[in-house]
């Protein structure tokens, strides 16, 4: 299952191909105990330690704990106190939108690359180009990651991205079902999206209490953008980028495109209203939390979701436990009525969220000099795997988790998140350059299936992933912010009208497309293909 460059990797949420090999990140010792005469990076160890204070989304599958192995042990390694400062993950981004807004950041933050763009130029970031020259480990992990360069804004770099070394998986917004439940009420495992909304039917003709179709908002995301990416994807057209802006890359014409002047979007939007109108889909898809979501689907609430697949291993621990027959599964990726067929999955990793550090810090240089550090093998074996010989061994330069640790956490809906809480480790963790190699031998069988699956989706053209953004120039960046400004409130009170609303797409669609272009979409089209062109 293991992948390295050329392969592919899920973390949670995210998705993305393989960095470097375990032996590619230099500027660190060979194991992840600290190398003799180490100093710490507030000085030496009868100094007072560097209080940093750190701030991140806490993953609904993995607790942040304060007093994590990786907080005990940067503390002894590196002097080093983190005090973590977690929200939950359904909250963060209007936590963080208030932080920015009023200058009262954390010393670390994590953003998203969306923030950094807009409000780089305001100078609440500090500017990591300076500090380049002192950052050997990162400067390492740039050279096996040259796409970070297109984090950049005008040639400076604000930020720290979350990359990955080694993982496990693929996932992405891919149909996924209760196939139990077809084979008891002798439905057909669906092709298509016509035979998936007949199926959905005959479900809650059986279970009239359900909702068969739920989703969430996710990855900065809304609800409303979560569902309608997948779908309107699916059937041709798209909705978002990676960021919430309103175009979407699309693949076959190699250009970004704003969804809604596409017929095949209006399709999706259509057959979006059928589900709402006929109680097919959950009611609650603007509002749901992660939490709030893998609650229904692991209870027996709803039986289909267009999302993360890892979660669906998850989910059949839970029911299994009170009906050993269910089971979600994958389904093929579905044609449309148009005959698409194909799927969007996650990117192929964590480029697009950094931290970023106040530039208010009183001492930049020793954060700086600690963050390189958590680049570097000492820092990555740390954040990844805990401390050698107590929670992992390396055999034949692999790390292998240690069986007594799996077994303390073995009876857990997901021991593996388990632990990384207990550890601190990992993407949803304290990792910056995670690598996931002593998770491969715990996956759960259908997880394994499912990632095959969905790369193989990639390989065969009929699945692609979230693009990046290009770099945009200042007065790009100014005019992008003015024109999202006005678009994407309308579109935002729009949207969910047109899901919800008898009779709002046959009288209002053609007004709402005049709309969209008076408040701007062509040109944010014309603005992402500008800079796209400066990239090939």
């Amino acid at each position: 299952m293991q992948r390295n460059k050329g392969g592919y990797i899920s973390a949670g949420c995210a998705v993305m191909l393989l960095g470097t090999t375990l032996a590619g990140c230099g500027g660190g010792t060979s194991s992840d105990k600290p190398a003799a005469g180490n100093k710490a990076a507030g000085g030496a160890q009868a100094e007072k330690p560097l209080s940093i204070t750190w701030m991140r989304f806490e993953h609904p599958t993995q607790a942040l704990l304060s007093d994590s192995v990786v907080v005990k042990e940067v503390l002894k390694r590196k002097n080093v106190k983190l005090e973590l400062q977690s929200t939950p993950q359904s909250n963060y981004d209007d936590k963080k939108k208030t932080l920015i807004a009023t200058n009262t950041l954390p010393d670390v933050l994590l953003v998203k690359q969306d923030d950094i763009t807009n409000f780089a130029d305001t100078g609440i970031f500090l500017d990591l180009t300076p500090y380049l020259d002192k950052m050997p480990n990162f400067k390492k992990a740039i050279a096996d990651n040259p796409e970070i360069n297109k984090t950049k804004v005008e040639g400076k770099l604000y930020g720290f991205p979350l990359a990955q070394r080694v993982a496990t998986s693929q996932s992405g917004l891919v149909p996924v079902i209760r196939v139990d439940l077809l084979k008891k009420l002798n439905i057909p495992t669906p092709a298509t999206y016509e035979e998936l909304y007949q199926a959905m039917k005959k479900l809650k003709e059986a279970y009239p209490n359900s909702y068969p179709f739920t989703s969430r908002a996710a990855n900065g995301l809304t609800g409303t953008e979560n569902l309608v990416n997948a779908v309107a994807f699916a059937f041709g057209s798209g909705y978002t980028n990676i960021n919430g802006t309103k175009v979407y890359f699309e693949p076959k014409d190699n250009k970004y495109k704003f969804g809604p002047f596409s017929p095949e979007f209006k399709d999706a939007i259509t057959y979006l209203h059928k589900l709402y109108k006929e109680k097919l889909l959950d009611p609650d898809y603007t509002t749901a939390t992660s939490q709030i979501w893998q609650e229904k689907l692991s209870s027996g609430k709803s039986f289909y979701y267009q999302d993360n697949t890892g979660f669906g291993a998850n989910f059949n621990q839970a029911l299994q436990k009170v009906d050993k027959d269910a089971k979600f599964d994958l389904l093929p990726i579905l044609a449309s009525d148009k005959g698409v067929k194909r799927g969007l999955m996650y990117q192929l990793d964590h480029l697009a969220e950094s931290y970023v550090v106040s530039a208010k810090v009183k001492n930049p240089e020793k954060i700086v000099e600690f963050i390189d550090w958590m680049y570097s093998e000492e820092g990555i074996r740390l954040t990844s795997w805990g401390v050698e010989g107590e929670h992992y061994t390396m055999e034949n330069g692999k790390a292998k988790l240690k069986d007594e640790l799996y077994n303390q956490f073995k009876d857990k809906n997901d021991p593996y998140s388990a632990i990384k809480s207990m550890l601190g480790s990992g993407y949803s963790g304290l990792a910056l350059y995670a690598d996931e190699t002593p998770a491969i031998p715990y996956m759960q069988k259908e997880a394994t299936e499912w990632s095959d699956k969905n790369l193989q989706a990639i390989k065969d053209g009929q699945a692609f992933r979230f693009a990046y953004d290009p770099v945009f120039t200042k007065d790009e960046r100014e005019k992008l912010k003015q024109l999202r400004t006005q678009l994407d409130a309308y579109m935002a009170q729009t949207m969910d009208k047109f899901i919800m609303s008898d009779g709002a797409i046959e009288k209002e669609w053609d007004n709402f497309v005049k709309q969209c272009r008076e408040k701007g979409a062509e040109q944010i089209e014309s603005i992402y293909n500008a800079a796209l062109s400066r990239v090939k």
